[in-house]
Formats: structure tokens, C-alpha cells, sequence
């Protein structure tokens, strides 16, 4: 698994305060949007080859900034080809997929790591 059960437990709770699954009881949506993430954490484990994945965790590596968004948007595409969640329509995916997504293309940039930005999922899930 490229992120830790915690990191995406965070996650998790970070996109159940924004996403909404109708007739699903918040507690519910938490465990199910903990098994999306699963789903993407083994997608991206098996799309990212092994030098992206340690750009995450080493800041003295990295993507170049300026080029960041354009591979979110692929990575996206590629992880969005891969899984389907027939709980969520394709708005909701596609926000789920962003919200993952660009905070870990973030980690990868030069100078960053997703230990810096776990901090701010975590204010932002509890607000």
C-alpha cells in the first residue's frame, strides 16, 4: 500500500465532509469512503512506478512544480480508467478522485513531502 491506514483514514474523512451519499447515514459513508480509498491507494500503488511513489516521502526529490497539474490531471485519468465506484455518480468520483489526488501530486513536487500535508487534511476534516 503506497499510504498508511491512517493517512487514509484522514483522506476519508476529509471527503466525507464534502461529499454526500444520499440515504447513507454519516457513520456509514465514513466506512464506505475508507474502502474507496483502498481502492485508490491499490491503483495508484500499481499505476505509480516505485520512484513517484518515494517522491511522496522525500523532499530533496521531486516532480518540477510547474509541471504538477498537468500530471494530477493524468494520474487522475488513469486512476479514474481503473476504478469504477457505482455508489458514487461521476461528479462525486471525479471530486473524490481530485481531492486525493492533487494533495499527493502536491507531496511529490520538489521540497515536499505528504507528512506536510497531513496536518492540513487533519484541521481540514475537523472543521
Amino acid at each position: 500500500m503506497l499510504l498508511t491506514q491512517d493517512e487514509r483514514k484522514k483522506f476519508a474523512v476529509l471527503v466525507n465532509a464534502v461529499v454526500d451519499i444520499p440515504l447513507v447515514p454519516e457513520n456509514l459513508e465514513q466506512v464506505i469512503f475508507e474502502h474507496a480509498l483502498a481502492s485508490i491507494d491499490v491503483a495508484l500503488e500499481e499505476t505509480l512506478p516505485p520512484p513517484f511513489q518515494e517522491f511522496m516521502r522525500d523532499p530533496s526529490k521531486g516532480i518540477d512544480k510547474d509541471q504538477a497539474r498537468e500530471f494530477a490531471e493524468r494520474l487522475m485519468d488513469a486512476i479514474n480508467k481503473r476504478i469504477d465506484l457505482p455508489y458514487l455518480t461521476e461528479e462525486q468520483e471525479g471530486q473524490l478522485f481530485r481531492m486525493v489526488i492533487n494533495p499527493l501530486v502536491k507531496a511529490m513536487t520538489d521540497g515536499k513531502q505528504l507528512s506536510d500535508l497531513l496536518p492540513i487534511l487533519k484541521e481540514l476534516s475537523e472543521e
